[in-house]
């Protein structure tokens, strides 16, 4: 949809780039898109090579994924190899990937690199078993609208 609103707006997503403008493409993970990851960061690093950033982000819980929260919400334990995947192909495309919107004791090690900790403090919270964790500062913990409609049960701190 953005994309297409770009589109209309400006002619192409490529007179963005004349106009030396970076170009971010952001993809929301849950249970729907988890499994296509792979294949969308080869499909974007063959097709796109206008693109200077790919967002990997966790699915934050308002609006409209409130009401299909069973349809969307995936712990995010269950997707990180395919996160791992897609970073590591985006990387060998050299397109930099941003993984957004994850704890860091959720993703794997290999992932690391590619790690933001993007979560504004106005709506981060962490879950009492982060309490212990000596990484928690470097970590995004979760978007406190998730913590109130549950979150992994896969928390692991760094001790």
């Amino acid at each position: 949809m953005r994309l297409e609103f770009v589109y209309r707006c400006v002619g192409s997503p490529l007179n963005l780039k004349r106009f030396q403008q970076k170009v971010e493409i952001r993809v929301v993970i849950h249970k729907q898109t988890y499994k296509g990851l792979p294949e969308l960061a080869n499909f974007i690093g063959r097709n796109l090579l206008f693109v200077d950033q790919v967002a990997l982000m966790g699915l934050e819980h308002t609006g409209f994924t409130r009401a299909n929260i069973d349809k969307l919400w995936i712990d995010p334990i269950e997707y990180k190899d395919h996160l791992s995947e897609a970073v590591r192909i985006l990387s060998n495309y050299k397109i930099h990937a941003a993984v957004y919107n994850h704890p860091l004791c959720l993703v794997n090690k290999d992932v690391y690199p590619a790690y933001v900790k993007s979560i504004s403090d106005w709506k981060n919270e962490f879950a009492a078993e982060c309490d212990p964790c000596k990484r928690k500062n470097e970590c995004g913990g979760f978007f406190s609208s998730g913590i109130q409609n549950g979150y992994s049960q896969s928390i692991k701190p760094f001790i």
